[in-house]
């Protein structure tokens, strides 16, 4: 499985970035040195159409996010580049954008496990591994239903918790989790493969947080007939570098090139809830 996009990149227009030198010529730039066709760019978002932003997302509205379309370089060096974003889901059908403003951007990704932001995203007695895999898995149903993404950005992946990756994610059945991806599945949806999600990816050894655990995910969602995309999540230009790598894990639970869902297109197009989805295999 050879990766040849990166769709989940941040450019200094998010507020968490950690490297000034990650503008959008400069992200370019590294996307044509490692030989990648396409370049997607998902900064923060919150629309100010949008109550309830919380005063770190308050800043990162669409007009924020949007400047990055100007602030492309003229040549990109053969790489098709997209602008689209990574909004936020809060629970209970709260999501940080509108659908007049997602129609802006070229694609959408949606996490619903930024556990992290407690009180925002998540509540402050979230304190044990079944409490956060349950929680994991009502906000997927919810957030397959509002309709707005493109693509759900590091699925599963336990924000604030990943240290007990393992035993978060043992407290979800294969049942449970073909449950939630066949929603996904039908819905068109692509599920992201996440640098995040393997340690063993950048080089990590971490005791509650093993490789194997992403694997079944992917393995099951596979299973219920997702499609994918890849993304480093890359706050810094140097950590787009690991995005490569996880064709390596892809092609351990038979992910290959037709499995690549190919939504990210210029225009805001995007495959609509209720598509017809890839046939289940086996």
């Amino acid at each position: 499985m050879i990766v040849d996009h990166d769709v989940h990149v941040h450019t200094v227009l998010s507020e968490c970035n950690n490297d000034p030198g990650a503008t959008a010529a400069n992200l370019v730039a590294r996307a044509a040195a490692a030989g990648l066709a396409t370049l997607g760019f998902s900064d923060h978002l919150w629309d100010s159409a949008i109550e309830g932003a919380s005063d770190w997302y308050r800043p990162q509205n669409v007009e924020h996010v949007l400047q990055t379309r100007r602030l492309l370089p003229a040549d990109t060096r053969g790489v098709r580049v997209l602008v689209g974003c990574e909004t936020e889901y809060c629970g209970g059908g709260k999501a940080g954008l509108s659908r007049a403003a997602a129609e802006r951007f070229d694609f959408v990704l949606l996490p619903f496990t930024h556990f992290h932001m407690q009180g925002f995203v998540a509540p402050a007695d979230l304190d044990t591994p079944r409490a956060v895999a349950y929680l994991m898995a009502e906000r997927c149903r919810e957030a397959v239903a509002t309709g707005l993404a493109t693509g759900l950005a590091h699925p599963f992946y336990p924000f604030g918790y990943s240290d007990y990756a393992d035993e978060v994610l043992a407290c979800l059945s294969d049942g449970e989790l073909l449950d939630c991806f066949g929603l996904v599945a039908r819905a068109g949806l692509s599920v992201e493969i996440n640098v995040c999600m393997f340690p063993g990816a950048t080089g990590q050894t971490r005791p509650g947080f093993h490789d194997e655990t992403f694997l079944r995910v992917l393995a099951l969602a596979a299973e219920a007939g997702c499609r994918f995309h890849f993304g480093s999540d890359a706050h810094a230009v140097s950590q787009m570098n690991a995005v490569r790598g996880l064709g390596s894990y892809a092609s351990k639970v038979g992910i290959g090139p037709a499995d690549i869902l190919p939504l990210f297109r210029p225009g805001g197009a995007r495959q609509a809830p209720g598509q017809a989805a890839p046939a289940q295999r086996g």
